[in-house]
């Protein structure tokens, strides 16, 4: 498996995965997420094209069977936030037929060293509530809970 920047002939397969993870997202949140669109593919290839954003696959034998998004916020509005900068992961998805298998680990890992040559002081990410699977991969990972997001 190869871990390498998304392009635009990634793009199929990328919208498949986003249709996989999009789908149960809607499903357990409607309320929050729409489900999966047209418009989708625009928006993807927009980011693809972001040089100021990591938007890495992973590959096994040309075959795209996951994706990580990512992006460095340094504050410069709110006083009494650090100004420290921060890598925030947009999306992890790897494909239904294809995980525990340590692609999700592999792309985070991808996402550790690109965070660490932009000089990020932390990764931040936000995982649903609903989604044991993805909490459980990023707790392994060494990540910890920092807040939580009410709603009504």
């Amino acid at each position: 498996m190869n871990i390498r920047k998304a392009v635009e002939q990634d793009i199929d397969a990328i919208l498949e995965l986003n249709r996989q993870i999009g789908l149960i997202h809607f499903e357990q949140a409607p309320e929050v997420f729409c489900p999966p669109s047209p418009q989708e593919r625009e928006f993807l290839l927009a980011a693809i094209g972001c040089e100021e954003r990591l938007f890495c696959v992973a590959v096994d034998n040309e075959r795209v069977l996951g994706f990580l998004t990512a992006r460095i916020e340094i504050n410069e509005a709110i006083p009494f936030l650090s100004k420290l900068p921060i890598c925030r992961i947009g999306s992890v998805v790897v494909d239904e037929d294809h995980r525990s298998r340590g692609i999700g680990k592999a792309l985070m890992a991808h996402c550790d060293g690109w965070a660490k040559a932009h000089d990020a002081s932390q990764i931040r990410l936000e995982v649903m509530s609903f989604n044991d699977r993805a909490k459980s991969l990023y707790e392994s990972l060494g990540f910890t809970r920092q807040s939580e997001i009410y709603a009504r």
